[in-house]
């Protein structure tokens, strides 16, 4: 259900950074309290685009361990289920390294010989299908052994079952663009809220159908679905449709359209002041920590013109209390049922922030 999308740098849109001054005087009082200052703020973002790359290359990695563990593109043996296979893995370390492993630190253990089998093929099997030739690409840019990407992928399973606190799972997770169609249901409840038909519209973390734990379709193209229902939703063409994403290969995928699609970093790099009517950021604000976070709602509280609407899938307070002091207050707030997945049932959240119609920023 979640799934990000933040962004580094260079962008289509041209963005300057996000500057200190840029945010509200109330934003800026609340970070400040926490921290964040102005006299931090620079170092600040530095960081953060080292630790952007490092979770793009993490996200990455699970990618291609989804596609590896599970398609039958460039092989007739049957897929294996990562879950099961983490566990497997897990279980094949002593148990003295569970928690190091679990930590960051290599397991060192040998792949078994199912995922052998199918790392051999997938490095070397004809690419026959675009998923396959992009995900070995992925996979040669991180420059790393099969062990490792699949070591990458297990430990966020392992994590994720067994993490209480799963905010701070994601928090720190790397960054996929793993959609899931979905959320569109909350989405649809949230427009129904803001009068809908909108002009300016901005998505923000489309994803795309790279690789995914819960299975991959090799029939279907590297693809974002997000936009076309998104523009379904709206029920009409706007006159400006954007969509921006942290990773390079969703903004590939939207190279036709429907909407004009750059990358930029939501919490680094500035939207364009008052020019959208609505924005929707589903499986993004959950990847962002509380300061990160506080700098996307002002960030996105600029980008809206007075009277646009925020529509997101983040139920944490400090979501509320930013947009606020952003200047978007929330008008909105439901629990959505998505179906089940994974054999689970799938619950998300709709909240929907708005710019009173008359005032300034």
């Amino acid at each position: 259900m979640r799934s990000l999308s933040l962004l580094l740098a260079g962008t289509v849109l041209g963005a300057a950074p996000v500057g200190w001054t840029d945010l509200p005087v109330a934003l800026r009082t609340i970070l400040a309290r926490g921290g964040l200052d102005q006299g931090r703020y620079a170092t600040w973002q530095a960081k953060r685009t080292q630790e952007l790359r490092v979770r793009l290359d993490n996200g990455s990695a699970e990618h291609v361990a989804y596609f590896l563990l599970q398609s039958r593109a460039f092989t007739d043996a049957p897929a294996l289920d990562p879950m099961r296979e983490a566990r497997i893995y897990l279980r094949s370390l002593k148990p003295d390294r569970w928690d190091a492993f679990l930590a960051g630190e290599p397991g060192g253990a040998p792949l078994n010989e199912p995922i052998r089998r199918r790392a051999e093929a997938f490095w070397q099997a004809e690419a026959r299908n675009e998923r396959h030739r992009l995900l070995r690409a992925m996979a040669a840019t991180l420059g790393w052994r099969s062990e490792q990407i699949l070591e990458t992928a297990f430990r966020f399973l392992l994590q994720r079952s067994e993490e209480d606190d799963a905010d701070a799972l994601y928090q720190r997770r790397g960054l996929s663009a793993d959609p899931f169609p979905a959320t569109m249901r909350a989405v649809e409840r949230g427009l129904m809220k803001t009068g809908g038909g909108r002009d300016a519209v901005l998505l923000a973390g489309p994803g795309a159908e790279l690789g995914s734990r819960f299975g991959v379709d090799d029939a279907r193209p590297v693809q974002s679905t997000q936009p076309g229902a998104l523009l379904a939703l709206n029920g009409r063409k706007p006159a400006r449709f954007d969509c921006v994403d942290i990773r390079q290969e969703v903004v590939d995928s939207l190279a036709g359209g429907p909407c004009k699609a750059a990358r930029l970093d939501i919490a680094g790099e500035a939207l364009p002041v008052e020019s959208y009517d609505l924005a929707v950021a589903t499986n993004l604000l959950v990847y962002l920590n509380e300061e990160e976070l506080g700098v996307a709602m002002g960030n996105l509280g600029r980008a809206l013109r007075p009277g646009g609407c925020l529509v997101h899938n983040d139920s944490r307070f400090a979501a509320r209390l930013f947009g606020e002091a952003a200047g978007m207050p929330v008008i909105y707030f439901e629990s959505v049922a998505l179906g089940r997945r994974g054999g689970r049932e799938q619950m998300d959240r709709v909240v929907v922030h708005c710019r009173p119609v008359a005032g300034p920023f």
